[in-house]
């Protein structure tokens, strides 16, 4: 994926900035440069860019978009002006043609002032003209929202994020969970006392299809801990010695569950 900037071209208010910076550590682009932005490093922007201070920190100043663009291979500019004879891209098509470019090349995508945006000479800077789709009732964004949502795009069309691999329990954690769970069931009656195992082979079997990870071995031993101790607390009493286990309806392989007859 390309190394893409958020360009800001004399932004007024440094809560923009700071908001724009957070919008950039939200979506993981490479950092924020801002053009004749004057007193900047204020209170309030480092407020805005809340857990992104750091891309306040690394944002470069440039005198001139000329400059902050020039190692660029491909620069866009967002705009609600310019001339309808010129096709403006959506924030998704730009997105798409900045997935397009080498791993590494830079791309800059560049915002104007919040009052007056992108001069002409600004806007032919920049090679694509991008226009976010609003309604007529209120066409006008304010700075941080369309930086989100083209950065959003952008995001989007850089693929997934890398998932943590999922830490399977070992066998041994399983076990003690497998474990637990068959005696708080026989606390509570759901198994029987004579030959628990057969009762439980197919729910061994049930959790060794899913694949427990060590989480969720230390969720059930919580739980059925619990249960074990309520079912113990209520004295739960088994079969009477000597008294045949019935079988519940449904046959010996339903793992206790009584089935309604039809």
């Amino acid at each position: 994926m390309a190394q893409v900037h958020l360009v800001l071209v004399r932004p007024r208010r440094p809560e923009n900035i700071g908001a724009v910076a957070r919008v950039i550590g939200n979506t993981g682009l490479a950092g924020l440069r801002l053009v004749e932005p004057g007193d900047w490093r204020t209170v309030e922007a480092f407020r805005m860019a809340w857990q992104a201070e750091e891309v306040l920190e690394q944002a470069t100043v440039f005198p001139t978009l000329a400059e902050a663009v020039g190692g660029c291979r491909l620069v866009a500019g967002l705009s609600g002006r310019g001339r309808e004879a010129i096709r403006h891209l959506s924030p998704r098509q730009l997105a798409g043609e900045v997935a397009a470019i080498e791993p590494g090349g830079e791309a800059a995508v560049v915002f104007g002032n919040e009052s007056s945006g992108l001069t002409l000479e600004e806007r032919s800077l920049c090679q694509r003209q991008v226009r976010i789709p609003t309604s007529p009732r209120q066409p006008s964004l304010n700075l941080a929202q369309a930086a989100m949502i083209a950065a959003y795009e952008i995001f989007l069309a850089s693929g997934p994020p890398p998932e943590e691999p999922m830490r399977r329990a070992t066998a041994e954690q399983a076990e003690r969970a497998l474990l637990t769970l068959r005696d708080a069931m026989l606390a509570v009656g759901f198994l029987p006392p004579q030959k628990p195992e057969a009762r439980f082979a197919e729910w061994r079997e049930l959790f060794g299809r899913t694949g427990l990870t060590e989480r969720e071995t230390r969720m059930m031993m919580a739980f059925t801990r619990r249960v074990k101790d309520a079912g113990t607390r209520a004295g739960k009493p088994g079969p009477r010695k000597g008294t045949p286990d019935r079988e519940p309806a449904g046959g010996p392989n339903n793992g206790g569950v009584t089935m309604a007859k039809e």
